[in-house]
């Protein structure tokens, strides 16, 4: 399994509208220039994530993007849901009878493979859903000298 690079940029999204003035937004342009990724990329995360509840969108001349959601209320797990979608990780192909043959096929119960998978998946989705951006905030605060952001979020950002 490999998470697309939108996933990673959807939390660094999330981490800098967390530091916005309330009733500030900032456009998808000063975020992509911010982080040096694509612009129409980054504008097709940031859709995924208003789409999922996570940010909002706010229209027109002094427009832009917001949190939609305090931090806390939030998991690498709902950012893995925005962007990477809400389809199985795994399906199986149930290739357990035609691994086995015609007559051990018959006797094939739950595929062991499609079962493990399962397991893992389970396991992915619970370390995901255990880890809020609030916390990853927290550490990132704690370890770093956020000013230069703070700065640049007051040039960058705009009352709507």
């Amino acid at each position: 399994m490999k998470l697309s690079k939108g996933w990673e940029q959807a939390i660094y999204v999330l981490l800098i509208l967390n530091q916005l003035p309330q009733r500030n937004v900032i456009t998808s342009t000063a975020l992509s220039e911010r982080l040096n990724v694509s612009d129409s990329y980054l504008k097709k995360i940031i859709k995924s994530l208003a789409k999922e509840g996570l940010v909002h969108s706010a229209p027109g001349k002094n427009g832009g993007f917001s949190l939609n959601k305090p931090l806390s209320e939030i998991t690498f797990y709902d950012v893995f849901l925005a962007i990477e979608g809400r389809d199985k990780i795994f399906s199986s192909q149930h290739l357990l009878k035609s691994f086995l043959g015609e007559n051990e096929s018959q006797k094939a119960e739950l595929c062991v493979v499609s079962h493990s998978l399962n397991q893992i998946e389970q396991s992915l989705i619970s370390t995901l859903s255990s880890v809020s951006l609030d916390g990853v905030h927290h550490t990132i605060d704690q370890k770093y000298n956020l000013e230069e952001l703070s700065q640049w979020i007051s040039t960058h950002s705009k009352i709507h």
